[in-house]
């Protein structure tokens, strides 16, 4: 099994709030280890900046490599990756393009499992109709988004 997680995932190792407990309980579990890409690490370090011990913790524990990993990525694949998903699932899901985006690189690091609590775009339902397994599960409506695209994909 292999992790990948976006930036709402990410922030709440670093940004204590109610959901904190919960991502820790997971990835403690057989003791996880989540490929974050360059995209979400940039995404991530941008708003930890903010608040510099925690940025310059998210970088040590990146550097450590035993719960987050920096994720080498094929650039040029990733983009074949996004353009693929795209034509393949815009039409019906509608995902912004940073959202394609990180789900490509998830799906060309060779991750089986995009980890996300950002219920407010299409990524997870996206995540999902790329045949990775989403964490939290997806609700009914992320559900229904999901199987919709995947019966008017082309």
């Amino acid at each position: 099994m292999k992790f990948a997680a976006d930036s709402s995932l990410l922030m709440r190792l670093y940004v204590r709030g109610g959901d904190t407990e919960t991502v820790e309980r997971f990835l403690t579990e057989d003791a996880k280890v989540v490929s974050v890409s360059e995209l979400a690490r940039i995404e991530v370090l941008n708003i930890l900046l903010r608040y510099p011990e925690r940025a310059d913790q998210f970088l040590a524990d990146l550097q450590l490599g035993t719960q987050l990993k920096l994720e080498p990525l094929k650039w040029d694949d990733a983009f074949r990756q996004a353009e693929s998903l795209a034509r393949r699932f815009s039409p019906s899901l509608r995902p912004g393009g940073h959202d394609l985006f990180l789900v490509a690189a998830a799906v060309t690091m060779g991750a089986t499992w995009f980890l996300s609590f950002d219920r407010n775009s299409r990524q997870r339902a996206l995540a999902s109709v790329a045949g990775l397994r989403v964490w939290p599960p997806l609700d009914k409506n992320e559900k229904g988004l999901a199987r919709h695209a995947s019966r008017t994909a082309s």
